[in-house]
């Protein structure tokens, strides 16, 4: 676990226009400062300006709006929602690209850059982090909450994923991501990448692919196709979720058995007295119109949350 430290931007005078971000750039700048791209923490840049700007533009952001950006990078993307929004909270796990980031964003007064992890661990943000969006939307009390960022793949599904958990979750996001989870994140029940992220997502949010990018438009290259992916929240479809822990924690235990009857698993589920609970399953499905062949992999997000509380009803934790 890294550790966390806050830095407010700040300058006496306004900079010089910034330099495009191109592959040219990147590599004279890093070998400037001596700094070696480390693949396990995700490093690709993306190195295609009008993506770039694509992304800030499909977010939408508003003069009173807080985003928060997971990836600072050298602060390019920081630097548009800096202009954009009222205030910007962005991480930065490397500490070198942190100051990089930091001297790019010199002349940003609304940007707060949290150098170290944003996670503390797999299913929370770190203090820090939490602390300054807190800050953020009491500065910002009309405004939304974004989450806009070119998301390493390795902390893509856990960053939002916890944020969505969060009392306060984000009212829209705008990220980067490896096209697969992407097709996850907006897959609909009954096709090939329905899984139990696109529930979790789909229980609260509308979501949809924006752009899908090729590997040349990043700096090195990786390996997968990505895409740029937009989630709107849906609070009155997020409000009909009884406890959001107990959800998650459901749906990841029947997807470990998605192709497999849902009754049996459920039965399972249940424990205790194998027949009481086929009973009351029975009984279940029969009221939401599920049929005995049932399989999670297609069961719509809504109807998921439906079965989610009848089940929790129906056999209480102990």
């Amino acid at each position: 676990m890294n550790h966390e430290t806050t830095h407010e931007t700040t300058a006496d005078q306004p900079a010089a226009p910034a330099p495009r971000q191109t592959t040219a750039y990147l590599k004279k700048l890093f070998s400037q400062v001596g700094f070696t791209i480390d693949a396990r923490r995700g490093q690709n840049f993306l190195v295609d300006l009008n993506l770039i700007d694509l992304v800030v533009r499909s977010a939408e952001i508003g003069p009173d709006d807080v985003v928060l950006e997971v990836g600072t990078g050298t602060g390019v993307l920081s630097e548009r929602l800096a202009a954009a929004a009222r205030r910007v909270v962005t991480c930065e796990i490397d500490p070198r690209l942190a100051q990089l980031a930091r001297d790019r964003l010199i002349d940003r007064d609304n940007v707060t850059l949290v150098e170290g992890d944003a996670l503390a661990g797999k299913h929370r943000f770190a203090p820090a982090v939490l602390e300054a969006i807190a800050a953020g939307l009491d500065a910002a009390p009309v405004g939304r909450l974004l989450l806009v960022a070119n998301l390493p793949y390795c902390v893509a599904t856990p960053v939002i994923s916890n944020l969505l958990a969060l009392p306060r979750p984000f009212d829209a996001a705008v990220v980067t991501v490896q096209r697969e989870m992407a097709e996850r994140m907006t897959a609909a029940a009954g096709t090939p990448s329905y899984n139990g992220l696109s529930v979790w997502f789909g229980a609260q949010c509308r979501g949809a692919i924006v752009r899908a990018l090729p590997p040349s438009v990043f700096w090195p290259r990786p390996a997968v196709e990505s895409a740029i992916v937009r989630l709107d929240l849906e609070p009155e479809r997020r409000a009909t979720i009884e406890d959001l822990a107990r959800f998650h924690t459901f749906v990841r235990a029947v997807f470990c058995h998605r192709r497999k009857l849902l009754r049996g698993v459920l039965t399972r589920l249940a424990g205790g007295d194998r027949e009481r609970a086929r009973q009351a399953i029975d009984a279940l499905f029969a009221d939401l119109g599920l049929t005995a062949e049932a399989r999670a992999e297609e069961i719509d997000p809504d109807l998921f949350v439906r079965l989610e509380r009848g089940f929790a009803h129906a056999f209480p934790p102990a």
